[in-house]
């Protein structure tokens, strides 16, 4: 039993480490997110979206553009032309940015941060959560700010995609003492009116809320499998490795069993 106990652990470590990640600052307790590496059509509409907005800044430089078109099942002429940007570039290279270090610092006052491991680092949730917190704040340089991480040094690059997000005020119920809601004398709901609440401008961006989710869970799904692309197959195979200790456990059980009946 106590191989069982050893496999199974290793076998959910990771998922558990990513689970906690970090705190998500001012926005509260992270948005649950669970990957599917399995999801082929996710991670690729994900690393087409990671191309096209992150990539210009960010880096994946632990990660190289042909071990991606491998694992994502993309033709690499399909990807060669769509994705990869630089003539000089091959499959064979690691994705090192586009944006010259000392430039970006320039523009920004600090280099943007290689992003290969930051859902290991963080944890996928924090990740999630982060990109879809951006709100406006004109006392920002780039007009923006983030709840999850204050004073993010970062402009909300999918802003034309989620559209324009404020911070709003609503009226939410005061909960009484034994941790009911507490209500009038007529059985209405008292509220109060409390600000910091995300709301997005309907119509100000290319796409619906919903959308815009569905699209960052892409995204976020492929940066996930870029922070460990073998994560897919240690896990499918970690299972077959649960079996093979239950089974190996029963046999040594009955072997026990039999050796014990020669002492009696």
């Amino acid at each position: 039993m106590k191989f069982l106990f050893i496999a199974f652990f290793l076998l959910l470590s990771n998922s558990i480490s990513s689970a906690i990640g970090a705190p998500c600052g001012d926005y509260g307790e992270c948005d649950s997110f669970k990957p599917q590496l399995n999801n082929m059509e996710s991670m690729q509409l994900g690393a087409l979206t990671f191309i096209n907005h992150c990539y210009g800044c960010h880096s994946l430089k632990y990660s190289r553009w042909g071990r991606i078109s491998k694992d994502l099942d993309i033709p690499e002429e399909i990807f060669t032309n769509n994705l990869v940007f630089g003539k000089n570039v091959k499959l064979g290279d690691r994705m090192t940015g586009s944006m010259q270090p000392n430039v970006s610092e320039t523009w920004f006052g600090i280099a943007p941060p290689d992003l290969t491991l930051v859902t290991r680092l963080h944890g996928s949730d924090w990740v999630y959560t982060y990109l879809r917190t951006f709100y406006e704040d004109s006392s920002k340089p780039y007009g923006v700010n983030n709840m999850v991480y204050p004073g993010a040094a970062m402009p909300n690059v999918l802003a034309s995609m989620q559209g324009q997000q404020i911070l709003s005020c609503k009226d939410v119920p005061i909960i009484a003492s034994n941790g009911g809601v507490r209500r009038d004398e007529l059985g209405n709901n008292i509220t109060e009116e409390k600000c910091g609440y995300l709301k997005t401008i309907k119509g100000s961006g290319s796409m619906s809320v919903e959308e815009f989710d569905e699209a960052i869970f892409n995204l976020v799904n492929f940066m996930t499998y870029v922070g460990e692309p073998s994560r897919a197959d240690r896990e499918r195979m970690g299972w077959y490795v649960i079996l093979f200790f239950i089974v190996f456990t029963a046999f040594a059980y009955l072997l026990f069993r039999e050796y014990q009946k020669d002492y009696h």
